[in-house]
C-alpha cells in the first residue's frame, strides 16, 4: 500500500444513542500513516465518534467502509482512557497484553508460543517487561496505559486509535508517548483523541473537529478563514515553536 492508499470511509455518519443524535456529517477517509488529531469541546461527540469507528455503536445512517489488509478485528487497536478500565479485575500485566488476540472468532482458544513471544517483545519496546507478572491493580497510571498500548499493538493493527492517552498519567509517559506515536506512524495510521492539540500538533497531519457537526481539516493548521467556513470551534496561535490552541463555541442552526 502506499501512503495514500484508504484503510478507512467514514461517508457521512449520523450517529448516536437511543434515538438521539450525537454526531451528524461526518464525512473523512483514513489514510496509510495518517496521523489525525481529533478535537472539541467536552461533550461534542469525540467518543461517540471513535465508538462508531470502533464498531460498537451502529450509526444511524451512512456507513463506514474497511480498506485495510486485515480483518476487521485486527485492523484497528484501540487504546482506551485510563479511568475506564476495572483496576481491580485479577488479571496480569501480560495476560492484558496477550487479550489483544482475542476475537470474536477465539474466546476460548489458547496462546501459541509465537503469540506469547510477541507479547514478551512489546512489552520489551514499552519497557514494561520487568512488571510482565504484575496484577494490573497496583500499577500507576503511566504503567497501566503502556500495558494497554502493548494491547493495542499485539495484533499488527494497521490503524491505532488512542483516546485521551495523557489524562491521569505521569509527566514521563506523556514525553516518552509522543516519541513512541512518532516512531509507530512511519508504519501505521493513529487516530488521537486529546485536548492538547497546541502539543501534538507538531506531530498530527489533519485534524477532524468533533462538536456535533463533524469538520475534517486536510492540515494541522486551521486558518481564520477555515474557522468561518467550517464552524470550528479552534483557533490556532502559531508563535514559538509549538502552536497554541484556543477552543471557542460552535454556533449551530437547530
Amino acid at each position: 500500500m502506499s501512503d495514500n492508499s484508504i484503510l478507512l470511509e467514514i461517508d457521512n455518519i449520523t450517529a448516536g444513542y437511543n434515538g438521539e443524535v450525537i454526531i451528524k456529517n461526518a464525512r473523512f477517509n483514513v489514510f496509510e500513516k495518517d496521523f489525525i488529531g481529533v478535537i472539541g469541546p467536552n461533550g461534542g461527540g469525540k467518543t461517540t465518534l471513535i465508538k462508531t469507528i470502533l464498531g460498537l455503536i451502529k450509526p444511524f445512517s451512512g456507513q463506514i467502509k474497511y480498506y485495510g489488509e486485515n480483518s476487521n478485528d485486527q485492523l484497528i487497536g484501540y487504546l482506551p482512557q485510563v479511568h475506564y478500565v476495572d483496576k481491580k479485575f485479577p488479571i496480569s500485566v501480560r495476560d492484558v497484553v496477550l487479550s489483544g488476540l482475542m476475537s470474536k472468532n477465539r474466546m476460548i482458544k489458547r496462546f501459541t508460543k509465537k503469540e506469547k513471544l510477541k507479547a514478551d517483545e512489546e512489552m520489551e519496546k514499552m519497557g514494561i517487561s520487568g512488571i510482565r507478572k504484575k496484577p494490573i491493580g497496583e500499577l500507576s497510571g503511566g504503567q497501566l496505559q503502556r500495558t494497554f498500548l502493548c494491547r493495542s499493538l499485539i495484533s499488527s493493527p494497521q490503524l491505532l486509535i488512542l483516546d485521551e492517552p495523557n489524562n491521569n498519567v505521569d509527566n514521563k509517559f506523556e514525553s516518552d508517548l509522543y516519541k513512541i506515536l512518532r516512531e509507530l506512524n512511519k508504519t501505521i495510521a493513529i487516530m488521537m483523541v486529546s485536548h492538547d492539540i497546541g502539543i501534538i500538533s507538531t506531530y498530527i497531519k489533519t485534524i477532524v473537529c468533533v462538536n456535533r457537526d463533524v469538520h475534517y481539516h486536510q492540515s494541522n493548521i486551521i486558518n481564520e478563514e477555515q474557522l468561518r467556513a467550517y464552524n470550528c470551534p479552534i483557533q490556532l496561535i502559531t508563535h514559538g515553536e509549538i502552536p497554541h490552541t484556543v477552543l471557542k463555541t460552535h454556533v449551530h442552526d437547530h
